[in-house]
């Protein structure tokens, strides 16, 4: 067969065709996988839902109270009165119920109820001492701490951590024990007590292993203003007068919540 020039060009040109069009198609192929859409980052939590939890903590109290000691005879009264202050420590355990509403982007609202078992407590010396030359004492103790408040915050690092204020209504109770104080108290010396206050604080709390899983770390002022009084009666005539006055506790604790409800 005879190769003519004319021939020689056309299989130049079939071969041309065939390897541009294979470089075409490579080239599709690399701007296909240079446009491939990115995987979707996992979407951030969310911290609208209701949870439940337990913390663990230590609070500090201190405590304010007076008294009296008054006399009767031959129609003549005479009175003597005191007061002072001491303070006191001891742990806390308790859980807590609450629910968020996030909203405005990063921003979170929220109610939530809390109670505890605590052993806050201290003695100081009876404030007749002085008078009565003696080294009496009487003592205390928080055997609970309960709220109910509401939270606001705002969240960081992709809705991971949310930063918040609390406050609202508080109450505590105490057991006060006379057993060594200068004045008797009856056959039982023991008196206890229910008090009503408000509480605020802050913190932090941030998601673990588990969008339904949070871990937090919290502090706590309350304020109890209002006490109680007792009389008692220590023989003919003679009468004995105790207050409770005021009583701040500060708490700091760490804990876990688990999400029941929401995304």
């Amino acid at each position: 067969m005879t190769i003519t020039r004319a021939n020689t060009a056309s299989l130049l040109a079939s071969v041309s065709s065939a390897a541009l069009a294979c470089c075409g198609q490579q080239a599709n192929a690399a701007d296909l996988a240079l446009k491939a859409p990115p995987v979707a980052a996992a979407p951030s939590p969310s911290w609208t839902g209701c949870y439940v939890g337990a913390q663990v903590g230590w609070g500090w109290g201190r405590q304010h109270f007076s008294e009296g000691h008054s006399t009767t005879s031959g129609g003549t009264t005479t009175s003597i009165a005191g007061s002072n202050s001491f303070d006191s420590s001891g742990g806390l355990f308790g859980g807590q119920l609450g629910c968020n509403y996030q909203f405005q982007g990063n921003w979170v609202v929220g109610l939530q109820g809390f109670i505890a078992g605590s052993d806050i407590n201290g003695k100081g010396n009876d404030p007749l001492n002085v008078i009565l030359h003696d080294e009496g004492t009487i003592g205390v103790k928080t055997d609970w701490l309960a709220s109910v408040t509401g939270r606001l915050g705002v969240t960081t690092g992709n809705n991971m951590t949310l930063w918040y204020a609390k406050g609202g209504v508080a109450w505590d109770h105490n057991r006060w024990d006379f057993s060594d104080a200068d004045f008797p108290s009856g056959p039982n010396p023991l008196v206890s007590e229910t008090r009503t206050g408000w509480t605020v604080g802050a913190g932090v709390e941030t998601v673990l292993w588990s969008p339904r899983w949070t871990g937090f770390v919290e502090a706590n002022y309350y304020n109890f203003q209002n006490g109680n009084t007792w009389q008692f009666s220590s023989g003919p005539g003679l009468t004995e007068t105790f207050t409770s006055g005021k009583q701040n506790i500060e708490t700091v604790t760490i804990g876990i919540n688990y999400k029941l409800t929401g995304p």
